[in-house]
């Protein structure tokens, strides 16, 4: 008797089982398909996407972090969505997130990459588990070392100058990340935003770009979602290729 062929809905239910019931985009790519080897087709990658968003077995839980919804009460509490969460607390807990997703993509593309909340907790590692840099590079002065350091995000290029740097702001407070993007208006860096899916936060953004103080830096900064974001890191696992998409 032919042996049984999983479905796609099944083999990411078996890699969730074991991985404490859930899993991220990037170990669904490439462990679901080891249990399909007889039929994976030309785009398995889609096909994980798109079970997980529709298939009810499945929860999403984070940018790019699914779950098993019969197992959500297993997850630590961070993590299920069945527990309330003050907006301070799911905020902080997306920043993370996304943060990790950076970091993730900066080290595949050959950065080193740096955060300064090493402790973080995202998925089921630390920040500092994804950081590469031990020592954050003294590339220029004192005082704007101090104000960089403190920036979410950073992708050192091999000389250890910051290649891209990224701040990733839940509320329309934009000022104290443009700041710290202005002393770096000397370097060959690039600058992003990252926020919310929020059309008032980016017309707050856009409003705020566009006052005199950062008038030599507007033309640089970008400002991107966090669906984006998730976008481009389910893109970058799934296809190996690591555009210079920012």
């Amino acid at each position: 008797m032919k042996e049984h062929s999983l479905t796609w809905s099944e083999a990411i239910e078996n890699v969730m089982l074991q991985n404490n019931y859930c899993s991220t985009l990037k170990n669904l790519y490439q462990l679901a398909p080891q249990l399909k080897p007889e039929s994976v087709g030309l785009t398995p990658n889609r096909t994980i996407d798109e079970r997980v968003q529709r298939d009810t077995r499945f929860t999403r839980i984070g940018p790019g972090f699914y779950a098993l919804t019969a197992y959500l009460d297993k997850l630590p509490n961070e993590y299920n969505p069945r527990i309330k969460k003050s907006v301070v607390e799911q905020n902080a807990i997306t920043h993370t997130f996304i943060q990790g997703m950076l970091l993730e993509i900066g080290k595949l593309k050959g950065y080193d990459t740096y955060s300064p909340d090493k402790n973080h907790l995202y998925i089921d590692k630390k920040l500092s588990e994804y950081i590469t840099v031990e020592h954050f590079p003294q590339f220029t002065y004192y005082k704007i070392l101090q104000s960089s350091k403190f920036i979410d995000v950073i992708w050192f290029n091999s000389r250890q100058f910051p290649q891209r740097v990224f701040e990733i702001e839940n509320s329309t407070n934009f000022r104290n990340s443009l700041v710290k993007f202005v002393e770096l208006q000397d370097f060959n860096v690039k600058m992003n935003i990252i926020i919310p899916n929020d059309k008032a936060k980016k017309e707050k953004f856009n409003q705020e770009i566009e006052k005199v103080a950062f008038a030599d830096i507007r033309h640089r900064v970008k400002c991107y979602t966090y669906d984006y974001i998730e976008g481009m890191y389910a893109n970058q696992m799934a296809s190996k290729q690591y555009a210079d998409f920012f």
